[in-house]
């Protein structure tokens, strides 16, 4: 059976005007180098899969990726090249991406990094949101996205600054849907704003 080497190695992606990239240090490696045996992409796949998520388990803030190789010798399976290239293997399912120069908010920073499933919400000029150890009010709504939950709590923080108050955004609004205006990148004080003002619901998120 083929033996095939997965390794983690430290990475990033950047956005700029007209550019996007990523770095990868090839001479790194964030935990050390696997061999598994498979016979097919899929089964190349899922254990890619599995090592990026052990790997994520490891090192749970740390952008990497993953990369693929056959072992001396041997053959690549049917497909390889083009699973590869079309990211099947996962590799980049870890990496965070950075806007290098965020356009700044009328009231305050730009978001220098929009996270996604596996990668955090960050405002530029603050640290990253990170899940609490524990379960919070973010948890849930956020539904296993780790951008979306960073996303949510700054949303909240810019509401309870707004309100001058420390209640959760979630004892201010009830039932309003804010996984679409993560995923039209509307910076969380316009959402914030939304929900003060009594414009956004759960209809108007949902339209």
């Amino acid at each position: 059976m083929p033996t095939i080497i997965l390794s983690a190695h430290p990475a990033r992606r950047y956005e700029r005007k007209s550019l996007t990239g990523t770095q990868i240090e090839y001479g790194q490696k964030v935990v050390p180098s696997v061999c598994i045996e498979a016979r097919t992409v899929p089964e190349i796949a899922e254990q890619a899969r599995a090592f990026g998520a052990s790997v994520f388990t490891a090192a749970p803030r740390v952008s990497f990726l993953v990369s693929v190789q056959m072992a001396r010798g041997e053959r690549k399976p049917r497909g390889f090249d083009v699973a590869d290239r079309a990211g099947q293997f996962h590799d980049a399912d870890w990496i965070h991406t950075e806007i290098e120069c965020p356009v700044r908010h009328v009231d305050g920073p730009g978001v220098r990094m929009w996270g996604s499933r596996l990668a955090p919400f960050q405002m530029d000029g603050q640290d990253p949101f990170w899940p609490a150890e524990e379960p919070d009010d973010f948890t849930s709504p956020a539904d296993g996205s780790i951008g979306l939950y960073g996303y949510l709590r700054a949303v909240n923080a810019r509401v309870q600054r707004r309100t001058d108050s420390w209640q959760s955004l979630f004892s201010i609004v009830h039932e309003v849907p804010l996984g679409d205006r993560y995923a039209a990148r509307v910076h969380p004080f316009d959402v914030a704003a939304e929900l003060l003002a009594g414009r956004l619901s759960p209809t108007s998120a949902a339209a």
